[in-house]
């Protein structure tokens, strides 16, 4: 086959404009697809416009995928809760020296990544650390240690978060709570405590243990009473005793009853002697 001079001129010209189409069109495919970015779940964004605007805090990206210029930046923030926890070794106001180990747990405010951004940056956990810190020698310095190992601390956690929240606001950061995980205190100090706390147990426990025994002493009472309940409520002193005196010939668990009557809670109930007294027979009806 023969190829003619005017094709031969021709090539060169419609090469080079396929070769422009395609590398325009390789571009364009490019920055097609680096115009998508992602926002994660669990996380917000917002676009930073260098060559114009700068930080947009007007609008606020969950998560999704959204197609933006190619020179355009979308800049995520997690905000998910998230704890923080420190040990710190504080005096009481006594000064004894104390560990206390505190969890805070904060994020940043939503819809807010933006101001967030300007004002301390991805490293604003920085400024939690601080504030926390501070915070938590402030409060465990107004009190003893007794009080923060045992009967303050709700307190103490309240106090705390109430510093925090105030130094948050206004920052773009959410409190969410404040909790004392854990205090150590010096072996001995510690040790005087526990043997404070058992004590007060082996107490409460002894005042059940007395509680159980009225409650047995008081229900054999009702048991042995039987039907003699109206005998002893007699008006006349002399017809009681008569009574009683019959009493205890139908009824023999009558003696029983005036055993446990008589009982102060020491010792034996039977005592040394009868029921009556030591110098008193026991009287029976024929």
């Amino acid at each position: 086959m023969d190829i003619t001079n005017n094709q031969l001129n021709g090539l060169p010209k419609n090469l080079g404009r396929y070769i422009g189409i395609g590398v325009i069109s390789l571009i364009a495919v490019i920055l097609f697809f680096m115009s998508w970015s992602d926002v994660e779940p669990g996380e917000q964004g917002f676009i930073y416009r260098p060559y114009g605007g700068g930080v947009d805090q007007d609008i606020t990206y969950d998560d999704g995928t959204f197609f933006i210029a190619p020179w355009n930046e979308m800049i995520t923030y997690n905000i998910r809760q998230e704890s923080k926890n420190y040990t710190s070794e504080v005096m009481d106001i006594n000064g004894t020296d104390i560990t206390v180990e505190v969890s805070v747990n904060y994020s940043a405010a939503l819809g807010k990544i933006a101001a967030l951004h300007l004002k301390h940056g991805p490293g604003f956990i920085t400024f939690i650390d601080d504030k926390a810190k501070g915070a938590i020698k402030d409060v465990i310095g107004r009190y003893t240690y007794e009080q923060v190992y045992s009967s303050k601390r709700e307190a103490l956690e309240g106090e705390i978060e109430a510093i925090l929240q105030n130094d948050f606001d206004g920052n773009y950061i959410t409190l969410h709570y404040v909790e004392i995980a854990d205090v150590n205190l010096p072996a001995n100090i510690a040790e005087e405590i526990t043997n404070k706390e058992t004590q007060k147990q082996k107490n409460l426990t002894a005042k059940e243990k007395q509680k159980e025994q009225e409650y047995l002493a008081n229900a054999k009472i009702e048991k042995a009473r039987g039907d003699s309940a109206l005998v002893i409520s007699a008006h006349f002193k002399a017809e009681a005793i008569q009574l009683e005196a019959e009493q205890i010939g139908k009824n023999p668990q009558y003696i029983e009853l005036k055993k446990w009557e008589k009982w102060d809670g020491v010792g034996s109930p039977y005592g040394t002697s009868n029921v009556f007294g030591s110098d008193v027979s026991i009287l029976k009806s024929n």
